[in-house]
């Protein structure tokens, strides 16, 4: 009676396209990942467009970005400068702007090897090239 089994070669083959597979996955899911941190950090800036206008209505400017200082550089206003960098890896560029100069304004997040963002106050949108 002979026993039936694998032989080793077999399962050098096996183990060998399970890892093809398993690489083929990983290189899928990074790019998937890259996407979503882009669509995030647009969704985050997007959400400082509305401050922008109010501050431009009751005749305040902006300040330049920086994590957690406010936006408007009025008294009354209290929203702040959104951490992007944290939870996406976009650097955020953002100068101080002065009401007259509102209308015009534009700021943008940078990462390595991902899109630009740009949102631009005259569009009323955050979006990549």
């Amino acid at each position: 009676m002979q026993k039936k089994a694998f032989t080793l070669i077999e399962l050098m083959l096996v183990i060998a396209i399970i890892g093809i597979l398993a690489g083929v996955v990983l290189v899928s899911t990074g790019s998937s990942i890259d996407k979503s941190k882009t669509a995030s950090a647009i969704t985050t800036l997007s959400s400082v467009l509305p401050e922008i206008v109010t501050c431009q209505d009751d005749g305040a400017g902006l300040n330049a970005y920086n994590v957690a200082s406010k936006i408007c550089n009025d008294a009354s206003h209290s929203v702040l400068w959104p951490n992007v960098n944290a939870k996406t890896g976009y650097t955020v560029t953002a100068a101080a702007a002065t009401n007259a100069q509102i209308s015009t304004y534009t700021f943008t997040a940078t990462k390595s090897g991902q899109p630009t963002i740009t949102c631009s106050y005259a569009n009323n949108s955050c979006s990549t090239p």
